[in-house]
């Protein structure tokens, strides 16, 4: 069998056992302290970027709203559609629009000759 011995230090005292009591409940309110302080730091750090942010949203907002131009991605891609359909009209005439043979009725054969295209009726 082996044998096990037992170190033991000095017992400590009462004055030793306040200092660490002491000691120790320092270290934790210091740390709790850190601890807030850390977290109203980065508290006021995204507050802060979120004014920022804000504020960049009003400046270009209110650009777009005295310029009388969209703003936004959506409402570019309408502003820009619309530019898109009337350069179209513009080419190719109306949509829709009635047009010069209406009155002749459906088409029934189409095909090319030496003067051009000719079509039945």
């Amino acid at each position: 069998m082996t044998q096990t011995y037992h170190i033991q230090g000095r017992r400590a005292g009462l004055l030793s056992s306040i200092a660490r009591t002491t000691f120790l409940a320092m270290a934790a309110i210091g740390g709790v302290f850190i601890l807030v302080f850390s977290a109203a730091f980065a508290l006021f750090a995204v507050a802060g970027i979120a004014v920022i942010g804000f504020l960049v949203f009003a400046f270009f907002w209110a650009k777009a709203k005295i310029s009388g131009k969209p703003f936004g991605p959506k409402a570019m891609m309408g502003a820009q559609l619309e530019q898109m359909k009337k350069d179209m009209e513009a080419q190719m005439g109306t949509p829709n629009s009635p047009a010069k043979d209406a009155g002749r009725g459906p088409v029934f054969d189409a095909h090319r000759t030496p003067d051009g295209w000719t079509v039945d009726d």
